[in-house]
């Protein structure tokens, strides 16, 4: 199902997404070529097989290429920006779309065995 775009011009992909997102916090490093090259750690909100969305202390052009790393997982994989949203506080919502999806799945299932080994803190 195709969406429409929104009145900024841009699409809802919440609503497009092949699949579920696993909410994990963990620092992912961002690397891009924007004038110069720059390097910044983020820390990730949620995390797919597919793309995540990480918080950023600077704005990145949409559209752009950048490298993504988590160390933790030993994952890297160039990434679309697909968004970058002002959060407020001078963060950013960035949301990533891994290229060459096929090579990622190892992520998803690190996330899923995170998620379900957690135990509740109540």
């Amino acid at each position: 199902m195709l969406q429409a775009p929104s009145q900024t011009g841009r699409q809802d992909y919440s609503v497009l997404r092949a699949e579920d997102r696993v909410a994990m916090k963990v620092t992912a490093l961002l690397v891009g070529k924007y004038g110069s090259v720059r390097v910044e750690t983020g820390l990730t909100e949620n995390l797919s097989s597919r793309g995540a969305r990480v918080v950023s202390t600077s704005t990145w052009p949409i559209d752009d290429t950048i490298l993504v790393a988590i160390p933790g997982f030993n994952f890297r994989s160039s990434a679309r920006v697909a968004y970058c949203d002002s959060i407020g506080e001078g963060e950013f919502g960035v949301g990533l779309e891994f290229l060459g999806v096929g090579d990622h799945l190892e992520i998803a299932a690190l996330a899923t065995l995170l998620q379900f080994s957690r135990t509740d803190e109540f």
